[in-house]
C-alpha cells in the first residue's frame, strides 16, 4: 500500500533532506515555536510509527520544486 503527498513549499537541499526525519529538526531554524514553528517532530513520528509497520517514507525533494512524502506499508500477505 502506498501514500503521496506532495508538497507546494521550496523543496530542500540535499543536506536537509539527509537530515528531515532527525528529532527536533526544523529545516529553518528562525521559526520558533512563539512564532507558528514546529517542534521538529512530525516527520521523526511519521517515520518511526511507519518503520513500526515494516513500512519505509521516501523523500523525492530539490530545491525549488516542492517535495513528495511517499508512504510505502506491506499488506498482511506480505508480512
Amino acid at each position: 500500500m502506498a501514500g503521496r503527498r506532495p508538497g507546494s513549499g521550496p523543496g530542500l537541499t540535499p543536506e536537509q533532506a539527509a537530515r528531515v526525519f532527525e528529532r527536533f529538526y526544523r529545516v529553518d531554524a528562525s521559526r520558533s515555536r512563539q512564532e507558528g514553528g514546529g517542534a521538529g517532530l512530525g516527520l521523526a513520528i511519521a517515520s518511526a510509527l511507519v518503520s513500526a509497520h515494516h513500512g519505509e517514507v521516501e523523500l523525492v525533494t530539490s530545491p525549488g520544486e516542492g517535495a513528495v512524502f511517499r508512504v510505502l506499508l506491506p499488506s498482511a500477505a506480505e508480512l
